[in-house]
């Protein structure tokens, strides 16, 4: 379902209906709620109202209603909510609705009251029963309740931590209702309740060890047992010189020292956002026409294998942002051309592309947030080998090339003119999360030896574009993707989770690639956890779960 007001011209909305049966009660309800789980807030969005009004007819059917025969709604509305977060129900209060029907159905329109803003939510047809629209009600002396509780949520896993803070994913229930939220349990105390497949849980003490368990819960209040239990230390409490009290508070400040870094150095930023400018980043231009380099901050530097250069928010629970002022003028949030980086606790967005990586060796990417990028998030290209990318979130990628806005980027097209053999190159602990409108990470021709692992993919925002149909798309060789978990989440444009592809014929492609442990709902649709071209070679596959079932691998992968 899709709800976006077009126009304030009420003639161009777009509104969206939903019907429950409600033929079990048989007298007043003490409470009803509707509740609606929100897929994705559109790229303009950042909060909106959106209104429930109750339909006095129910005997409208899904399959014959259309723009000319919208059925007639009650006078007033029933119920509004503010939409301002992915992946949570919003609720209405529609008590007085229900108890106003007679006829054991209940329907309503939804529709936005803000100008040419909107979201996405899931649908009964194309969602799991864990984010499906759902009516709670209390009392109403309903002939039966519901018993059943959630399936077990499995695969609980660490996806990242601090002196303070535990990060953790799990793979989501089914419920024969819809599962409405998960509890998280340190030990046998609740620390945190939320909606979605992960949370993070605060207030932690540094170096002390802590063990988690996930249940779900419907609306009826069922638990399911607990899921695996994880262990987990947190960090140690780090105190960094002086603190923030001597991080740099300025562009100019962070770019001086980007540039003039050396083996050992510790670049401290301050919280605040700081707009970088490619006039003073000193970047190498591209070509002779171009007055300026495409890095927004920019380092040729190199750090050593026993003396890295890092540079990170002095406060990781309040991080530093770098951002740029557009999302299609050729700019790159970070450009690095050097070895040996750290880059943690950063936030980069608003700019063409993300973070770049161009001809640098052994450099970590260590809790970084990219998002509201035009192109791709982080690349690593150019010759770049054994660098990785780790504990971090990338989402809201190719707002301006859709077809070129993959969530990570290993290697380059043969047709361009970079070194294309990169090696060695890692994607861990990582968060793709929505609006990402090309694949979630795509391997190209001539990168070996790349791993990727305990990544979590939510297919929203895959477009299409460009051949854009999977999670991960694989054209290099030697690659291991493992451990990982995938959500098409109702996006018809997901065909497959990975794909293994050729292309072109001067580099290694498509050969001896190996996906394993991965977790996968594709909706039931059609389609496979693993496709492999015919021209591909030496694709492996085990122990990988599709949830919902499916097809595993095509025939072209040797199991």
């Amino acid at each position: 379902m899709s709800i976006k007001l077009r126009s304030s011209n009420a003639s161009y909305d777009r509104k969206g209906y939903v019907k429950f049966n409600t033929s079990s009660l048989s007298g007043p309800v003490s409470s009803a709620a509707l509740k609606l789980y929100v897929t994705n807030i559109h790229s303009n969005t950042t909060s909106y109202t959106l209104e429930a009004k109750g339909i006095s007819n129910d005997g409208w059917s899904e399959s014959t209603l259309n723009a000319t025969n919208q059925p007639s709604e009650a006078g007033t509305p029933v119920g509004t909510a503010t939409v301002n977060q992915e992946g949570v129900y919003i609720n209405f209060d529609v008590t007085a609705f229900i108890n106003s029907q007679t006829d054991g159905a209940a329907s309503f329109r939804l529709a936005g009251l803000n100008e040419d803003l909107g979201s996405d939510y899931a649908t009964k047809e194309n969602a799991n029963a864990a984010a499906r629209p759902i009516l709670v009600v209390n009392g109403g002396g309903s002939s039966g309740g519901d018993t059943q509780a959630p399936s077990v949520p499995t695969n609980l896993t660490v996806m990242g931590k601090t002196s303070s803070s535990v990060s953790l994913t799990w793979n989501a229930s089914t419920d024969n209702t819809g599962v409405t939220g998960y509890e998280v349990y340190n030990g046998s105390t609740l620390a945190a309740t939320v909606p979605g497949t992960s949370a993070t849980v605060s207030g932690l003490s540094p170096n002390t060890a802590y063990a988690f368990k996930v249940k779900a819960k419907d609306a009826a209040g069922n638990a399911s047992g607990g899921s695996n239990q994880v262990s987990v230390t947190t960090d140690s409490d780090v105190i960094v010189g002086p603190g923030c009290t001597n991080a740099l508070t300025s562009t100019a400040a962070i770019q001086t020292a980007m540039k003039n870094a050396k083996p050992g150095d510790v670049i401290l930023i301050a919280p605040g956002a700081y707009i970088g400018d490619v006039s003073t980043a000193g970047d190498i231009p591209r070509t002779p026409e171009d007055p300026y380099g495409p890095g927004l901050f920019y380092s040729p530097k190199n750090g050593t294998s026993a003396n890295h250069i890092v540079m990170k928010s002095c406060d990781p629970q309040n991080r530093a942002t770098l951002k740029g002022v557009a999302m299609n003028d050729g700019s790159y949030g970070i450009h690095l051309t050097g070895d040996y980086w750290e880059l943690r606790d950063l936030v980069i967005m608003n700019a063409q592309k993300g973070i770049v990586v161009d001809n640098g060796n052994h450099n970590l990417l260590n809790n970084v947030e990219v998002h509201l990028i035009g192109d791709e998030g982080v690349h690593f290209r150019d010759g770049s080998s054994y660098n990785t990318l780790e504990y971090s979130k990338i989402y809201d990628t190719g707002n301006y090339q859709a077809g070129y806005g993959e969530g990570a980027y290993v290697g380059s097209d043969e047709s361009t003119p970079y070194e294309h053999i990169v090696i060695g190159n890692v994607i861990r602990y990582t968060v793709f999360n929505g609006d990402i409108t090309a694949e979630h990470i795509d391997i190209k021709e001539g990168a070996d030896g790349t791993i990727v692992e305990y990544c979590n993919f939510n297919g929203t925002g895959i477009t299409g574009d460009n051949s854009a149909d999977s999670f991960i798309d694989v054209k290099g060789i030697n690659t291991v993707v493992r451990n990982n978990q995938g959500y098409r989440n109702g996006n018809a444009n997901v065909v497959d989770a990975f794909q293994v592809r050729t292309h072109g014929s001067l580099y290694g492609t498509g050969k001896n690639n190996t996906f394993y442990n991965n977790t996968v709902n594709l909706d039931g649709v059609p389609g496979y956890v693993v496709y492999a071209t015919s021209a591909a070679t030496g694709t492996k596959a085990h122990d990988d779960v599709r949830i919902n079932g499916g097809n595993l691998y095509n025939n072209n992968v040797n199991k």
